[in-house]
């Protein structure tokens, strides 16, 4: 039984919704996540595309993986070194499934902003507001 922490702070009404997925490798929850090939979720690696949603509890491969979809919700992300206000991307050069602030390639998307500070690399949970 898979257990959450703490991930959805508020869904306040906010066009979001939870929907279970099989999970394509091992997920964690407040990790950002894409379909792959196989319509199963796995962690996101591409900075240019949206994010299918969010992890909200641990999955294991080929587990049901609960995925807050949508957006204009607040949870906590796994996020890369932030400050708060800064404009989050998918990290596509450390961690998978991770957010890192946004670059300077016009490429990128923003799929959040962090609403606090997060000083430790390596992804840690971070309050965020999924746009």
């Amino acid at each position: 039984m898979a257990e959450t922490k703490t991930v959805l702070i508020n869904d306040g009404g906010a066009p979001a919704r939870i929907m279970n997925f099989t999970a394509a490798a091992a997920i964690s929850a407040g990790e950002v996540l894409d379909i792959d090939s196989n319509a199963k979720v796995a962690l996101a690696t591409d900075g240019t595309l949206p994010i299918a949603g969010v992890a909200l509890v641990d999955a294991a491969s080929g587990d049901l993986c609960s995925v807050i979809t949508g957006s204009g919700y607040i949870a906590n992300l796994i996020c890369e070194t932030v400050a708060a206000g800064d404009n989050l991307m998918v990290d596509t050069s450390g961690t998978a499934g991770a957010l890192d602030t946004a670059g300077s390639n016009d490429t990128d998307r923003v799929v959040a902003m962090a609403l606090e500070a997060q000083t430790a690399s390596g992804g840690t949970l971070t309050k965020c507001l999924v746009l």
